[in-house]
């Protein structure tokens, strides 16, 4: 008995697959593929992204902190410079004369409350 009785010959002949089923298996793959790779790399791309940031703030920090440490310098050389022992010190080395004020009426000036 080499077929069965309630088998067809149709039934035996390898069909094939219609050709869009194909390409959309091979589509959908891809598309599969594409989205495990983006996955997996999207989580390490935020990193790097958030590391960069990191360093840059870490730099503005430090620059900030150098820039406010040369305003520092620079306003305590300021207010040296005018205090009145470096104005004679400088007035004593360009050959300036100091000459006395004379007053004539001293008027006493109320301070204001504000």
């Amino acid at each position: 008995m080499v077929h069965d009785w309630y088998t067809v010959e149709i039934d035996r002949q390898p069909h094939a697959k219609p050709r869009y089923a194909e390409r959309l298996q091979h589509v959908m793959i891809l598309v599969m593929l594409i989205l495990l790779m983006v996955a997996i790399f999207l989580p390490l791309w935020q990193r790097g992204i958030n590391r960069s940031l990191e360093v840059e703030y870490l730099t503005l920090l430090e620059n900030r902190q150098a820039l406010e440490e040369e305003q520092q310098v620079l306003r305590a050389s300021i207010s040296s410079l005018s205090m009145p022992e470096s104005l004679a010190d400088g007035a004593w080395r360009e050959g300036i004369v100091f000459q006395p004020i004379k007053a004539v009426a001293v008027l006493p000036i109320p301070r204001s409350s504000r």
